[in-house]
């Protein structure tokens, strides 16, 4: 499916006394791309694109996504904008 990360929306991880377990926070510099997005579905989709494939993440370089992601979409990397990795985000 071209936006799977879209079923996990909604969903969270809980300890084995039922207490949902509070999600990563994302680096500034990622930020989602598509039709309703937000830090949950992003952190799916590259958390799923680093297990699953030995390619480089680079995200979604054409600017045209923004317009169409369904049209314009990059189906090998994540739902993201094109981002850089600093030193700062290692840290």
């Amino acid at each position: 499916q071209l936006f799977w990360e879209k079923r996990l929306q909604g969903l969270s991880a809980s300890d084995v006394s039922e207490q949902i377990i509070k999600s990563m926070e994302l680096p500034k510099g990622l930020q989602g791309v598509g039709p309703g997005n937000n830090d949950d579905t992003l952190l799916s989709a590259v958390a799923s694109a680093l297990h699953t494939s030995s390619a480089p993440i680079t995200g979604q370089v054409s600017a045209a996504v923004e317009k169409n992601p369904a049209v314009w979409l990059n189906t090998s990397q994540p739902l993201c904008k094109a981002f850089i990795v600093t030193d700062d985000d290692i840290r």
